[in-house]
């Protein structure tokens, strides 16, 4: 009873709040359909907008055709709170979207005084029959919208053109993120938030379809769920996502999964690692379990090199392999808990063996943006070439280097062995 009480309530209280904005995006160029060139506007503003409170409706592509544009054009504005396209604006003969839109809406193009004077004031320009001056013939009605760039804090130069609820964006996705990040405010829906969870399953669909099944069923119209198989993971089998304007649906729902799939299926999965590096292993090597002793041992060995280096004095042993990555991940953790405002790279140490594979380079690559790290490489054998010239190119003064417990120790051209 009163969970059905709860209900209720979380209905009503969406119910007040009144339904959400919505969307229709119009990705517009022949370039797309053709497979010339990857569309990821519509991507970026999916995320944006709905990050926004906006719900996403419909995402669209259609070629560079006046009377195509603005049949969908006019088809979405009258369907959803915005639209907004993408490509089209320029001044050759297939940017045609402003002549589009003008005639979904039954109007003509005409030079606005505001662009044309900043067509002369970029371009150099005044002449009407310019291709420059196509950029300022825009439809008789529109709105110019200026934003505000995020990364100086200043208005931009040159507006977004709007008519009624469509808002035509240009198709380079630098200059689009950018406007549409710059113009946020015309899209906040301060109403809705969306609210959203992520199960990973290390099973088949065939085995959860009917646990999958009843949470639909008892959930439908109040959350969204996904099931989204993934055969490259080395971590899971299927995605779960579930989506609501509600949070309490959302937690309900959350915990009926939780409680009827199968044990030993739902795998604890971090999207971003590196960024909760620092609190999730130092959790581990506090949790008391056999690996989490493990990993306390070896976090005492990184923080001590940490007391006794600087970090431009230390550099990490990396050629991509299971024990190098473990090793980097730790002393990530370490220094991102230590020095959790650094500016400074961490040094790593790249061993190249003779004939890499171009997946270890690509990973290792990808590794070395998305740590902060500053990489040098050296070609040899690890072993061999740990206390080489190589590893001056890092100006390090100690190199933190993993190996497993079977492994023979490494030895300093002294004899000795090494602090691993």
């Amino acid at each position: 009873m009163r969970g059905a009480v709860r209900a209720g309530a979380a209905l009503r209280a969406m119910a007040a709040r009144g339904p959400a904005a919505t969307a229709g995006i119009i990705v517009i160029g022949d370039e797309i359909l053709k497979g010339h060139t990857r569309d990821t506007n519509s991507f970026f503003m999916c995320q944006r907008l709905r990050a926004l409170g906006v719900r996403v409706a419909r995402v669209s592509v259609v070629p560079d055709d006046v009377d195509t544009i603005a049949g969908e054009v006019a088809a979405f504005a009258s369907r959803f709170t915005y639209v907004l396209t993408s490509g089209g604006i320029g001044p050759t003969h297939d940017d045609v979207t402003f002549e589009a839109v003008a005639r979904a809406f039954g109007e003509v193009l005409a030079p606005h005084p505001e662009l044309v004077a900043l067509v002369h004031r970029f371009f150099g320009k005044t002449d009407a029959s310019c291709p420059e001056m196509k950029l300022a013939r825009i439809p008789t009605s529109s709105r110019l919208n200026y934003g505000t760039d995020r990364r100086t804090g200043s208005a931009f130069k040159y507006p977004l053109v709007s008519v009624r609820n469509v808002y035509i964006f240009p198709g380079i996705p630098a200059l689009m993120e950018r406007a549409l990040d710059g113009l946020s405010h015309l899209f906040r829906n301060e109403q809705t938030c969306f609210h959203s969870r992520t199960i990973y399953v290390a099973a088949d669909e065939m085995l959860i379809a009917p646990v999958l099944d009843q949470a639909n069923t008892s959930f439908q119209g109040r959350v969204s769920l996904g099931s989204y198989p993934d055969w490259a993971s080395n971590y899971y089998r299927v995605k779960l996502t579930l989506d609501s304007e509600s949070e309490e649906h959302l937690e309900d729902a959350y915990r009926f999964l939780m409680e009827k799939l199968p044990p030993d299926v739902v795998v604890p999965f971090l999207t971003d690692p590196v960024s909760q590096a620092a609190t999730e292993v130092y959790a581990l090597a506090e949790s008391g379990s056999a690996l989490g002793q493990k990993v306390a041992a070896a976090l005492r060995t990184v923080e001590g090199a940490l007391d006794r280096y600087s970090l431009d004095q230390l550099c990490v042993g990396f050629n991509g392999g299971k024990d190098c990555t473990a090793l980097l991940h730790l002393v990530h953790a370490a220094v991102q808990r230590r020095y959790p405002e650094r500016q400074e790279k961490l040094k790593v140490l790249y061993i190249r063996i003779v004939s890499p594979f171009p997946e270890m380079e690509q990973f290792i690559q990808a590794t070395v943006q998305r740590t902060w790290l500053a990489a040098a490489s050296k070609s040899g054998a690890v072993c061999s070439r740990a206390a080489s010239p190589a590893a001056r190119l890092a100006a390090a003064r100690s190199m933190c280097a993993g190996t497993r417990s079977s492994s023979a120790p490494w030895r300093a051209p002294s004899g000795r062995p090494w602090s691993t």
